[in-house]
């Protein structure tokens, strides 16, 4: 056997053109306590820890993030429909519906169309939010820089896969709440709000898993979203009980088109100026709360589902989550 070494370089090594990139060594993570998975054991404590523990290291962020895509184009919708809405009031149509029911009923349907619309052309811009916190999140957690750019970014990579099972989750949510209510609703009852409020609940619990699912295992996004959700509903229940109900008080108390109308009919008797600056407030008050909420929602729905990622895979902890989120 020989014993001439056939690696040694008597030679300089070259300077250029041979030796791999500097990222080709990226710095080893962390092996610190787990910050952002709720293992199994730590309970309803630890998942409280987790989640006010992703606030704190990353609400600049998550605020920059938010800001630029909940706060802007809610404030650039919110603007369209008050405007709308007052070239509505004074137009001929406006008055006639003063007058006449079969108008109104056509406003109506027209104004709650608008509303529908608004809603489509705001959810990518939400889905990126999520995406881009999610990215942020996790690298914090890994104590890797976080960059609102880059968190960007990859949250435009991701949006057209989120929207597509998006859309597919809330359109058979939308079918099943509709049928469900018609199913127990009579002419002289209504008695079936009360299923069909907590059936709403637990679709729109399946509807927040779903963006998670897509981001992180990126196959059978959906039917990922029942299963989290069914393996263990109470758990999830109790976890995202209070965003859930803060989530319909900020809806319930911030409908901007019955906001703007109130102050449109107060103009009235004010003056023109003095009722566009009221629209104006109300435009900018109702933009600006989106972001505390989705800073409320976010992190509840991160940590609960990999809190029950957790418990089918016991080894899931953020270096794998960073891996997973590519």
């Amino acid at each position: 056997m020989s014993t001439t070494d056939p690696y040694s370089h008597p030679g300089p090594v070259p300077s250029g053109g041979f030796l791999p990139p500097d990222d080709a060594f990226p710095p080893e993570l962390p092996t610190g306590p787990e910050v952002l998975v709720n293992v199994p054991g730590e309970g309803l404590s630890g998942w409280a820890r987790k989640t006010t523990g992703v606030l704190r290291r990353g609400w600049r962020q998550q605020l920059a993030i938010f800001a630029i895509t909940h706060a802007v184009p809610g404030f650039l919708l919110y603007t369209a429909a008050v405007a709308g809405l007052i070239t509505l009031w004074n137009s001929d149509a406006g008055q006639v519906m003063l007058v006449s029911d079969r108008v109104a009923e056509g406003v109506g349907t027209l104004v709650l169309t608008v509303v529908v619309l608004m809603l489509l052309t705001a959810l990518p811009f939400r889905l990126l939010g999520y995406a881009a916190a999610t990215w942020s999140a996790v690298r914090q957690a890994a104590g890797l820089p976080a960059p609102v750019g880059r968190a960007l970014a990859y949250g435009l990579r991701r949006v057209p896969a989120m929207l597509a099972w998006s859309l597919v989750t809330y359109l058979i949510t939308a079918v099943a709440i509709v049928s469900f209510f018609l199913c127990f609703a009579t002419i002289f009852s209504f008695a079936a709000l009360v299923p069909t409020v907590i059936a709403l609940g637990y679709f729109m619990m399946i509807a927040g898993m779903v963006g998670p699912a897509v981001l992180f295992e990126r196959r059978k996004a959906l039917q990922r979203a029942f299963d989290t959700v069914n393996n263990a509903f109470w758990a999830n229940a109790v976890r995202l009980a209070v965003p859930g109900v803060v989530l319909y008080l900020a809806y319930r108390y911030n409908h901007v088109i019955e906001a703007a109308g109130a102050v449109l009919g107060f103009s009235a008797g004010v003056g023109d100026q003095l009722g566009l600056g009221l629209a104006i407030a109300a435009v900018t008050a109702s933009a600006a709360f989106e972001v505390p909420v989705a800073m409320l929602l976010f992190p509840s729905v991160l940590v609960t589902y990999l809190e029950r990622r957790a418990v089918v895979a016991r080894n899931l902890r953020t270096p794998h989550l960073l891996a997973e989120l590519g």
